[in-house]
């Protein structure tokens, strides 16, 4: 019985050790002012100003103050012909917790990295 359990804790051990952080890979950094144009001309709000970002494997989400004390997030596919937003977060009230919020990013913004769509929806659901 000892051993069976102490096996079972060195399994469960082994499977934590090797399951990677909701972030690992994903690059944070702060938004450049260019960055803060682009996005206040995107989405026609001259006092929204970028102020983090999230990147991973070409993609890009960029963490903006809105002029309405609100935030946002914007999406930024990989793809180099695309310079356009991918998708637009404003909060969603009716998800609840990190699967749904990584469902609504994976259906809003085809392609994007699970990576990266885990690292947003675990952060967008501990910041609220």
């Amino acid at each position: 019985m000892r051993r069976a359990l102490l096996c079972a804790l060195a399994a469960l051990a082994a499977t934590e050790a090797h399951a990677s952080a909701p972030c690992e890979g994903v690059a944070r950094g702060e938004g450049a002012p260019s960055l803060s144009t682009r996005v206040a001309t995107q989405l026609h709000d001259p006092k929204a100003k970028a102020f983090r970002t999230f990147a991973y494997d070409g993609w890009e989400i960029v963490e903006v103050a809105l002029g309405d004390a609100q935030n946002a997030f914007v999406f930024y596919s990989a793809d180099p012909l695309s310079s356009d937003t991918v998708a637009v977060w404003r909060g969603a009230k009716d998800l609840d917790g990190v699967s749904q919020a990584k469902e609504w990013t994976v259906e809003s913004a085809p392609g994007i990295p699970n990576q990266l769509a885990r690292c947003f929806a675990v952060h967008v659901t501990a910041v609220r």
